[in-house]
């Protein structure tokens, strides 16, 4: 006998979670459905920064504002989240970019021309406020700019404070349970299939990460979604803590609230697989110590690897599927899923409840020329 929901979610990461998580306040009920666990792949395995100021595209207008509503959106989650009974670990601390050569400071302040007239406290720091800051950064900087609004989030905790807080307000949440097919009525999408169960909704979101563009995996078409994977590194140094997020021109280096040391990421363009390589994790430690000397006696607390879902243009793809009735993705996000998901949600909620989809128009597929 089928199972019946309003809304079945194919996915149970960042985007899938904040989906149902949004929905919920709407009072939609929906399903999730993961095949491993909550946070299994890129969601997990994130940084977790909170930088929209460094990542999206100024130029790309809806992008950005797609960034900014996010920042501006995840005080209050947070603290719902918390409120909820799971802490996602968030902390809006600033974001330190750092430069260790002329043409890094010349980059860094030609950026800080249009992000001081944000209003939002962005400055230059230099070699001395820098180091003031952080006092154990590698002494060769040359100085940075320090954004006090933004910050980062644990990944995993957060995804699972997501799926938590939406469980409380009536969201189904499965585990290890496998999405093998979508249930069609011509061009109708009446729900999915499981290996032993079937599941019939009135919508259904393909939020599968990368794997949302394999080719005749959930229809004929493949979607423009490539696989990137990226590494990141756990260290454990006592008594060493960054007060903020520290990043260079090639790396992250984040303070957890358990004391260990998040540093990230590589970037593997067109790789699936998610076990952490020997060079990955080589790359991450250089750039560790690279930037805080001290790291070089730090303990190795363990590795992580994703897969990210990029797309030709580096912008989501979210909305209505045409010719499918019945059926949405949110997928593409790339390196930037974990902070644009508080606004990516809520926009995919909205047009769930309402039908209107103008608002996502600026990431709808139909901008590429063929999705086959």
């Amino acid at each position: 006998m089928a199972i019946s929901t309003d809304v079945v979610i194919i996915g149970g990461g960042v985007m899938g979670c904040s989906l149902a998580y949004y929905l919920a306040k709407l009072g939609i009920k929906s399903t999730v459905l993961e095949r491993f666990k909550l946070a299994s792949g890129a969601s997990g395995a994130t940084a977790g920064v909170i930088a929209p100021l460094w990542h999206i595209n100024r130029s790309s207008e809806a992008l950005f504002a797609l960034g900014m509503r996010s920042l501006d959106r995840f005080p209050t989650l947070a603290n719902e989240l918390i409120e909820a009974g799971v802490d996602p670990g968030f902390r809006q601390n600033g974001v330190l970019k750092i430069a260790f050569s002329p043409e890094e400071v010349d980059e860094l302040k030609h950026n800080l021309a249009w992000q001081g007239e944000l209003g939002i406290g962005v400055s230059w720091q230099t070699i001395d406020d820098v180091i003031g800051r952080e006092p154990q950064v590698n002494p060769e900087v040359w100085g940075g700019v320090f954004s006090p609004n933004e910050g980062h989030i644990e990944g995993q905790r957060y995804v699972e404070a997501l799926a938590h807080a939406a469980s409380r307000l009536g969201v189904q949440v499965h585990e290890g349970v496998e999405v093998t097919g979508l249930e069609l009525q011509g061009h109708n999408v009446m729900g999915v299939r499981t290996n032993t169960q079937v599941y019939h909704s009135r919508h259904t979101v393909l939020a599968a990460g990368p794997w949302s563009g394999i080719a005749q995996k959930w229809l004929p078409e493949k979607l423009p979604v490539r696989p990137v994977k990226g590494q990141r590194i756990l260290l454990r140094k006592p008594g060493f803590l960054p007060r903020c997020a520290v990043r260079t021109f090639e790396a992250y280096t984040v303070p957890w609230a358990d004391g260990t040391v998040l540093v990230a990421a590589t970037r593997e363009e067109g790789v699936f697989d998610e076990a952490p390589t020997a060079e990955g994790i080589k790359h991450l430690l250089s750039e560790a110590i690279a930037s805080f000397p001290t790291l070089g006696d730090a303990v190795f607390m363990g590795a992580r690897a994703g897969v990210r879902p990029a797309t030709p243009d580096d912008a989501p793809i979210m909305g209505p599927l045409p010719g499918w009735e019945g059926l949405s993705v949110i997928t593409g996000h790339d390196a930037v899923g974990i902070m644009l998901s508080p606004g990516s949600g809520e926009l995919m909620a909205n047009y769930i409840d309402t039908g209107n989809a103008r608002p996502l128009e600026p990431f709808s597929i139909g901008r590429f020329p063929t999705s086959g």
